[in-house]
């Protein structure tokens, strides 16, 4: 009967973070967010306008694929902003790297594989979607 009380005290710890070692810059580490549903809602909500006005935009003239263009790349920067959360290894120009130091004069390598595990954090798995 002591056995059944001990796991009545056991607690899981959930960490919100998931680190990666980079592939392209070894030594480099990046720590990315792991989405809960309030997360997912309030990162779906701030790109909504911007993912529809880049699909409006693709089918018209050059200034309007340029804003589409614009439209993109500021959605991607909204995902780092979300989810990039801690980065070491990597001095930019002689400083710590920091978000606002990657997204303006980090490696565009980086930058790449940084968005490829945010979006793999926000995908649902598929055990996570039958639930």
């Amino acid at each position: 009967m002591m056995k059944l009380l001990s796991l009545l005290h056991k607690q899981t710890n959930y960490e919100s973070l998931c680190w990666y070692d980079s592939r392209s810059l070894p030594g480099v580490r990046f720590a990315v967010r792991k989405a809960s549903l309030l997360q997912r809602i309030e990162l779906t909500s701030r790109i909504k306008e911007l993912a529809l006005n880049h699909e409006f935009l693709k089918a018209g003239d050059i200034p309007e694929q340029l804003d589409a263009t614009m439209a993109d790349l500021l959605v991607r920067r909204l995902y780092l902003e979300w989810g990039l959360d801690k980065i070491s290894g990597l001095r930019i120009d002689g400083d710590p790297a920091t978000l606002g130091s990657l997204v303006e004069r980090g490696p565009e390598t980086l930058v790449e594989e940084i968005l490829a595990a945010i979006k793999a954090e926000l995908d649902l798995s598929e055990d996570e979607r039958k639930n």
